[in-house]
This record gives structure tokens, C-alpha cells and sequence, in this order.
């Protein structure tokens, strides 16, 4: 069966009508015969979606949130949005500190180990965080966020604990490769997902403010990490930080919540039941889009340090270039998210991902100094913050609310496939890290996909709304 297909918005005071909206995906905007209606009147009508009308082999069609309203707003929902934004400072953000982590690791304990075999530590962290979303996610959706962000909690904060009294390879990257990493996806998940259930016509609003959590914990835990292994030990440095994730989460455990209630039961997750998202064709147009983006998304964050290096800069400063870089996505993720619940949602997201393309493409590659260099990262910060931000917002957007979880898990997913093999890629593009020329070939690299993917975002609006620059999508 082929769905409706609604969107949150054709214009702020003008929207199209879901009753109107046929097959063809609202390609055809400026038609006479759809019949527009004001924010008031919309606000009565039932939330429309795409999955909520899909008929899936096991998954049994519900009545989506045809009864759901959204308060967009008051003291529950802003309290959930607080405790999702310590939940991405101690998930996103704790997942920042795999540069610092690389970094001490070959200069102490694994010492005798090589950078490739180390950095397996990391990838960990980065893979299971973004893949177990695919799990965690429907799990959300059976059974709510409160003991996925209990059990988050303790994966995290022990797996922290756990690796701080070790000292040789094995058990460091069970520890913190894989128990806190599973934590961190769980507690990550259910943030998003309750966010998203409180708000609708501010959604980009609250999640930009919840993934901002991100950005100040990319900020806080490397100079933490580096001023404590300095004046303390390796174990109490992680101590301390497994305790400030411990403080921050209980925050969480208190304050998220879903306006959703859960299934209340396990449904299996057969790959069938992922597949048939995909026949949505404007989530499999998103997905693409994304994920073309992430190929060069993660290139800046992984060897900026390195390119400051080659070009002589301090050490010091070299190692706060990424601290500039987070330091601007938060206001790249709060204030463009503002603005897209105005303008919105892929709209912004389109301006976000092709300018972060464009600054590394023009400003990377020229780049020899320390202020192009601060430039470029305060630049690439704000732009990549924006469309970071804006991934659950716009798959929302296209979603059933009752299946945000799985929807948001399964983007995710598709996006750490991409993301993990577009940094080995730009790896081998430097080779030896001699080169300017190589250097040259990776920066333009990650920027050609930056914008290929904002390209495709904008294939994906069109699809939606139309080709119509008026339309608020």
C-alpha cells in the first residue's frame, strides 16, 4: 500500500492540508486544488505519517498518533530536554575524547602497540554507539526510555570505572570499547526519542538544545582528561570522569521521560521489518543523503590536529583545534535549530551541510596558519553543528512518533557505515602525511561528499514539497 506522505509544513501560515496530499508526495505545491490552511487549524488535525499507514509483514498497524498531541512545551517536556542534554554530553561527548584517549594510550600503557591496533579502541566506541541505536532503538519503542537509561547508566559509569584499573590492551578495550560505548548508545537513543515525543512544531528547537549537550562535553572532557593525566594518574583521571557522568546521568534517570507510552512488549527485529522503511522513499532519500554527508563529515575531527602539525603550528594549540571546532557547534546546532522551526527542518539542513562542503573545500585547503586554521575549525563547527542537530529532527519529520526509536536507530546505523569507512579512506589518501598534495586530496575529499550529500538533501526536499523555495519543509 502506498501512504500519504505529510509534511510538518508548507509555509508558516499557509499549510498543505494531509487530507489533500496523495501519492505523489506533494511534488506539486502551487496547485489550486489543495486546500491551505492556518497553524491553528492544522494544529486540530491528526498527525499523519508515512509508517503509521505502512503495512509490514509483523509489525501491526496502530493508530500512530492520530490521538497524540504534542505539547511543545511546559515544565515536563523542557525537564527532558535538560536530561537529554546530559545524556549527549556523556555520549556524544565522552565519544569526542577518542583523540586524547589515542594520543595518551601509545605514549604510556600500550606503548609497544602500533596506532592502527590501538585505534581499534576508538572505532569501537564509535561503532557500537552508532550501530547499537539499531537495537536500543526498538527497544525504546517496546518499552519506553526509564530502563534503557538506567541500565545506559551503569554500562557507562562501570565500564568507565572498570577502565581505570587497567593496564594492558585486552581489557581496555572490552571496558571502554565496548561496555561504556553500549552504555552511551542506550542512554543516547532514549534521549532523542523522548525529545522528539514532547515537540513538534519546536522540535529542532529542543533537539538542537539536546545535541549541543554533545559539543560542550567534546569541549569539557578532552581538557579534562589532559590537565588530570598531568597532575594525577591515569586511574583517578578516569575516576573523575566516570563520576562526572555519573552526576549527569542521575540527572537524566530523573527527567526523561516519553510522552509516548510504549508497546510494552518485545516485538523481533527481523531485517525485513528494517528493510520496509526503506520503501518510504523519502526516508531511503534522507538516509542517502546523510550518509553521503558523513563520508566526509568525521575527516576534519580526525586529522585537523595533524594538518596543524604539518604546518608547523604549536602543539598545544594543534590540540584545542578540535575543542574550537565543538565550541562552535553549539551555537551551530541551537541557533540554526531555532531558525528551522521558522524556516524548516531540511532547509536548514541543506544550508548546513553544503556550507560545512564549502568551507573545507575553500578555506581547508588553503589553510597554513594558525588564524585560517581557527577560522576553518570555528566555521566547520557551526555549519556541521547544524546538520548534526537536524538528523532526528528531519527523520521525524517523514516518521511515526511511536517509531522514532527504531527510525532514528536504523538512520544512525546506515550513517556509522559510512562515516567509519569514509576515515580510513581519507587515511590512505595522506599516506605518509608528507604531502601537500595528499593532504590537498583528502580536505577535497571530505568536502566533495559534504556537498554531495547537501545535494541530495535537496533532492530529498523536492521530493517532499517540491522544487518550490517558498515552501517551509
Amino acid at each position: 500500500m502506498t501512504s500519504p506522505i505529510v509534511s510538518d509544513g508548507i509555509h508558516p501560515d499557509a499549510d498543505l492540508d494531509p487530507s489533500m496530499v496523495g501519492n505523489k508526495g506533494m511534488q506539486n505545491v502551487g496547485r489550486k486544488d489543495y486546500v491551505f490552511r492556518t497553524h491553528d487549524e492544522l494544529s486540530k488535525l491528526p498527525d499523519l505519517s508515512v509508517e503509521s499507514l505502512a503495512e509490514t509483514p509483523d509489525l501491526p498497524v496502530e493508530p500512530s498518533s492520530r490521538d497524540l498531541t504534542f505539547p511543545d512545551g511546559g515544565r515536563q517536556a523542557w525537564l527532558c530536554v535538560v536530561g537529554a542534554f546530559c545524556a549527549q554530553f556523556c555520549s556524544f561527548g565522552w565519544l569526542n575524547t577518542c583523540g586524547v584517549f589515542q594520543e595518551y594510550y601509545l605514549q604510556n600503557q600500550l606503548s609497544g602497540y602500533s596506532a592502527t591496533t590501538v585505534s581499534w579502541i576508538s572505532s569501537l566506541q564509535t561503532l557500537i554507539l552508532f550501530m547499537g541505536c539499531l537495537i536500543v532503538g526498538r527497544l525504546f519503542d517496546s518499552y519506553g526510555p526509564r530502563y534503557l537509561v538506567l541500565v545506559g547508566t551503569l554500562l557507562e559509569v562501570g565500564g568507565i570505572m572498570l577502565t581505570s584499573i587497567c593496564t594492558t590492551y585486552g581489557p581496555i578495550l572490552v571496558c571502554q570499547g565496548i561496555v561504556a560505548s553500549l552504555g552511551a548508545a542506550c542512554v543516547f537513543n532514549a534521549s532523542v526519542g523522548s525529545v522528539s515525543s514532547w515537540f513538534k512544531k519546536k522540535r529542532a528547537r529542543a533537539l538542537g538544545i539536546m545535541s549541543s549537550g554533545s559539543s560542550l562535553g567534546g569541549i569539557i572532557f578532552p581538557i579534562l582528561i589532559r590537565r588530570l593525566t598531568v597532575q594525577s594518574t591515569f586511574g583517578w583521571t578516569m575516576r573523575a570522569c566516570g563520576f562526572l557522568v555519573l552526576g549527569l546521568l542521575i540527572i537524566t534517570n530523573l527527567t526523561v521521560t516519553s510522552n509516548v507510552a510504549p508497546r510494552g512488549k518485545w516485538i523481533p527485529l527481523y531485517p525485513r521489518d528494517l528493510w520496509v522503511h526503506f520503501n518510504d522513499v523519502n526516508y531511503a532519500l534522507l538516509a542517502t543523503a546523510f550518509s553521503l554527508a558523513f563520508v566526509g563529515f568525521m575527516l576534519p575531527f580526525t586529522y585537523i590536529v595533524s594538518n596543524a602539525a604539518f604546518h608547523g603550528i604549536d602543539e598545544n594549540l594543534a590540540n584545542y583545534l578540535v575543542s574550537c571546532v565543538n565550541g562552535a557547534s553549539i551555537f551551530g546546532r541551537i541557533i540554526p535549530g531555532i531558525l528551522a522551526d521558522k524556516v524548516g527542518q531540511y532547509n536548514m539542513n541543506i544550508i548546513g551541510i553544503t556550507l560545512a562542503g564549502v568551507v573545507t573545500v575553500a578555506l581547508w585547503i588553503p589553510a597554513n596558519n594558525t588564524g585560517s586554521l581557527v577560522a576553518y575549525a570555528v566555521l566547520y563547527g557551526f555549519f556541521s553543528g547544524t546538520f548534526v542537530a537536524l538528523i532526528p529532527a528531519c527523520t521525524a519529520q517523514i516518521s511515526n512518533i511511536r517509531d522514532i526509536g527504531t527510525r532514528v536507530g536504523l538512520m544512525f546505523f546506515c550513517l556509522s557505515l559510512t562515516s567509519l569507512a569514509g576515515v580510513p579512506i581519507g587515511g590512505a589518501i595522506i599516506g605518509d602525511a608528507t604531502s601537500q598534495k595528499r593532504w590537498n586530496g583528502m580536505m577535497a575529499f571530505a568536502g566533495a561528499f559534504l556537498i554531495v550529500g547537501g545535494i541530495m538533501n535537496w533532492v530529498a526536499r523536492v521530493k517532499l514539497v517540491g522544487p518550490s523555495l517558498k515552501a517551509v519543509c
